[in-house]
């Protein structure tokens, strides 16, 4: 039971860090400025599409860690 739990928590911290590692290669690779488009631009497109690929990421990610 408490195997469990730790197991959750472990790899709940590891998709949340493996999602914002990925957001941040992504912001890199594209050279996009996340924060000058979301919040100087209002660029509500391009927060619809962040939102996509976390998404994405996030279900990749659950997917390999639940295998």
């Amino acid at each position: 039971m408490i195997t469990d739990l730790l197991s959750t928590i472990v790899y709940s911290v590891l998709g949340i860090v493996l999602l914002l590692l990925t957001i941040v290669v992504v912001n890199k690779l594209f050279k996009l400025n996340l924060h000058r488009e979301l919040v100087d631009e209002h660029n509500t497109a391009f927060g619809i599409l962040i939102a996509g690929v976390a998404v994405a990421i996030g279900i990749i990610i659950a997917g390999t860690i639940s295998s």
